[in-house]
């Protein structure tokens, strides 16, 4: 079953920029959590601490496809050391600020330019695999692998932070991130034979990769899978106080990446007879109607298995919206391409941290649930609405 997993990390190269990546992109677990929990702590407000997460991921959100053709056009070796000095010192001063009680005006702009200057981990990965294999089937197994280590991600982060930041010391999460994402980064960066291929100037003049046909569809459609996971991530936190369970947060958590990792493993090593684009509909179908019975729950057992099964539906949809993005961009524009579905899902995540935290002050978590069914829901309805853009990617994923 797993003989294909291990076959591309034979390639070469392969199995080094994959851990490198794993390594820096540990701290995507570890940010908005990390800082939930922190600034909850210093002030006792969910808002505040829902908009200083929000004015990460949305700072993230804009600076990542730019950053992004930054690497395409000049190289991740070159463009990743420089994104690592700003963003370390930027996490780090904005850590002072919140545990010194600064004005918050001012934790928010640090906050702002720490998110600015996150390394886009993820698609520079996937343009590596991209790169590194040799068709359609091994890049599908690839991208599912990434999902995969993505949901180990969030299995062992979200209650390793807890742990830290309730047991030991609440910026302790935050000061972890900024380190694993340096050392990974910085490992990253010297591996320069499996970088994307780095594209002449002139090459790079024309539309960005959002302009592409069927990437404006997708960009909405991360847009409301980043929704759902903004708003549970800042839910669990409130929801576990409530039960008088702070500690078993990042629990919640995990058990949805776990399900998660458990389909992705799955999607991996089953080849797909069914269009692309059909595949995803079926898959954005699937996570909607897995988020249905969340704002009828009022017991921790209850969650814990619900979010367990509601994961099955996530590493398929996502992986299948990877696929499709390495369909419909052109190889200039592959970087590019993938930042932009992160950026979809980082506006996401942003505007429903704020937007379930102020739910979270005013009326508790069980209501704030509603922020995530709408949202997998309506994941649902923009897929059908924009169905026929999608299917451009299926007769180039023929032709690969």
């Amino acid at each position: 079953m797993l003989t294909k997993y291990k076959n591309i990390l034979t390639l070469p190269g392969a199995l080094k920029f994959s851990s490198a990546g794993l390594i820096a992109r540990f701290p995507i677990s570890m940010y908005g959590l990390g800082s939930v929990l922190l600034v909850q702590a210093r002030t006792g407000s969910y808002f505040k601490a829902g908009v200083i997460s929000a004015a990460i991921a949305i700072a993230a959100a804009f600076g990542g496809p730019i950053t992004s053709r930054f690497a395409d056009r000049y190289g991740q070796s070159k463009v990743i050391p420089i994104l690592l000095t700003i963003h370390v010192t930027s996490l780090l001063i904005t850590v002072f600020l919140i545990v010194e009680n600064f004005h918050f005006i001012l934790i928010l702009i640090l906050a702002i330019i720490t998110g600015a200057s996150i390394p886009t981990i993820g698609p520079f990965i996937r343009a590596r695999w991209k790169k590194a294999t040799k068709n359609s089937q091994q890049q599908n197994t690839a991208f599912a692998m990434e999902s995969v280590l993505d949901e180990v991600i969030f299995i062992f982060g979200p209650p390793f932070v807890t742990f830290l930041c309730v047991v030991i010391y609440d910026a302790s999460g935050l000061l972890l991130a900024a380190l694993l994402v340096f050392l990974g980064g910085i490992w990253l960066a010297g591996q320069t034979k499996t970088q994307p291929d780095i594209h002449k100037t002139g090459e790079h003049r024309g539309k960005p990769a959002i302009l592409y046909p069927g990437m404006i569809s997708l960009f909405f459609v991360y847009i409301l899978l980043g929704a759902v996971f903004g708003a549970a991530e800042v839910i669990a936190v409130a929801f576990s106080r409530e039960q008088n369970s702070p500690e078993l947060a990042g629990a919640l958590i995990a058990a949805w990446s776990f399900g998660s990792l458990i389909a992705g493993i799955a999607v991996g090593v089953i080849h797909f007879k069914n269009k692309l684009s059909h595949r995803f509909l079926i898959t954005a179908f699937l996570f909607a109607i897995s988020l249905i019975p969340l704002p009828f729950i009022s017991t921790m057992p209850v969650l814990f298995i619900t979010l367990l099964i509601s994961g099955l539906a996530i590493s398929p949809v996502l992986i299948t919206g990877y696929t499709l993005i390495g369909q419909l961009v052109p190889q200039n524009r592959l970087t590019e391409g993938f930042a932009w579905a992160n950026t979809g899902a980082g506006l996401g995540i942003a505007l429903a941290a704020a937007i379930s935290g102020w739910v979270l002050d005013n009326q508790g978590a069980q209501v704030a649930f509603w922020v995530v069914t709408i949202a997998g829901l309506l994941t649902f309805v923009i897929t059908v609405a924009t169905f026929k853009d999608l299917k451009l990617a299926d007769s180039r994923t023929a032709n690969s």
